[in-house]
């Protein structure tokens, strides 16, 4: 039997995804003899008549070695759609609720190299473009850090792990019918293969997942451009992750987005309600919709916050704002307002054309007003811009495009 070795941090506190399967019972047992910091999180989804009785056995091997154990139970629950769909994001959540009231560090799942195998075989068969070849090692999902020790081995040498050292688990019975897709890769190609064929797949994944794009929230349009669809799902889903949403990337979906960003001076598209990408004059960026409030702050002559940055205390005759104990706003500007530029009145939304202002900021570039509602005074923006004044105005434009 091949010896199997865990490559985790044994410092720091886990969450262990544990359904009663073999493949997660034989990590919850390897991780409870290294004396790991574990707590168990197990979800009954009451789909088959054996849940109560796989439940009750993964309780009494928690208590008989003191594991803590959270259970979600979800009897009556009624769902609409893809059942997996559902399940997953359901499951996430609790695990996300585990980690955060045990301050773990990360979720462990059981995920094993057959695993591995059948999810790049599917990948290979489907419209979407797969976010990662195979399954990754190691990534965010639905704001949840989850880590997979176990993609090194196979179905097999966790079976022989469990009945040389008297590990129970119980086997789906679903998963041995062809019904699904999944199913049929398994038992049709995945367990005929020879040592030779899965060497050679798990090579052909490895070379897939070495293809890598480096994640950043701006690109010039042309380096954008230059990346293949699939690098382009990559970054996306970086950003989808952050924000613990998802959803879906077809081939066509992103020729679409290619095409709008080459012939587009500014366009934006919503992946998903959190998440924008926009083009801004040859710029592309991921915009964070969550930072995209509007905002008003009253302020004497100092104000400061992860936004905005004010020190008129030494006077702001430069900007033609006398600093005295009246009371200024600093607020989003509305696109509609009247601005007077050199004696000609013109709508903030012309002015932001002509300064060439991203999407994005338009939805929030300030405006200093008088107690009155008077605008005193509107920053410049330019790319690049220097500011020269004496006092202090700094906007933080980074802020809306972080995650």
């Amino acid at each position: 039997m091949q010896k199997i070795n865990l490559k985790l941090d044994l410092t720091k506190k886990y969450v262990v995804a544990c359904s009663f399967g073999p493949d997660s019972m034989a990590l919850l047992n390897l991780l409870n003899n290294l004396g790991a910091k574990i707590v168990v999180a197990h979800v009954n989804y009451h789909k088959r008549a054996v849940s109560n009785d796989e439940q009750r056995a993964l309780q009494q091997y928690c208590d008989e070695r003191n594991i803590k154990i959270y259970v979600l139970d979800l009897a009556g629950q009624q769902h609409t759609g893809n059942f997996q769909k559902w399940a997953r994001e359901i499951r996430y959540k609790f695990f996300k609720e585990v980690l955060e009231k045990e301050r773990a560090d990360a979720v462990l799942v059981a995920h094993q190299q057959d695993d591995l195998i059948e999810t790049f075989l599917m990948q290979k068969n489907r419209r979407n473009i797969a976010k990662t070849p195979g399954i990754s090692e190691k990534n965010t999902l639905f704001g949840v850090e989850v880590i997979r020790p176990l993609l090194s081995y196979s179905k097999q040498d966790l079976l022989d792990y469990d009945k040389q050292n008297n590990v129970p688990f119980s086997i789906d019975e679903s998963n041995l019918k062809n019904e699904y897709t999944r199913n049929r890769i398994r038992h049709e190609i995945v367990e005929r293969m020879s040592v030779e064929d899965r060497q050679k797949t798990i090579e052909e994944i490895k070379k897939a997942q070495q293809s890598v794009v480096s994640i950043s929230n701006k690109y010039g349009k042309e380096k954008f451009l230059s990346f293949s669809d699939a690098e382009i799902v990559r970054v996306i889903d970086f950003y989808m992750n952050k924000l613990g949403e998802h959803c879906d990337l077809s081939s066509a979906y992103i020729s679409e987005i290619k095409k709008a960003i080459k012939h587009k001076t500014n366009w934006a598209q919503e992946i998903t309600p959190s998440l924008t990408l926009e083009t801004d004059y040859g710029e592309v960026v991921f915009v964070n919709k969550h930072r995209l409030q509007k905002y008003q702050y009253e302020f004497i002559c100092k104000f400061k916050n992860e936004i905005l940055t004010i020190d008129f205390s030494n006077g702001a005759l430069d900007r033609g704002i006398e600093c005295s104990n009246d009371e200024l706003v600093v607020k989003s500007l509305d696109k509609d307002e009247i601005i007077n530029i050199a004696g000609h009145d013109k709508k903030a939304k012309r002015i932001f054309i002509d300064w060439k202002m991203p999407l994005y900021l338009r939805e929030v570039w300030p405006a200093i007003y008088d107690k009155n509602g008077k605008i005193l005074y509107v920053p410049r923006y330019r790319k690049n811009f220097v500011d020269n004044h004496k006092s202090t105005f700094k906007f933080n434009t980074d802020y809306f495009v972080e995650f």
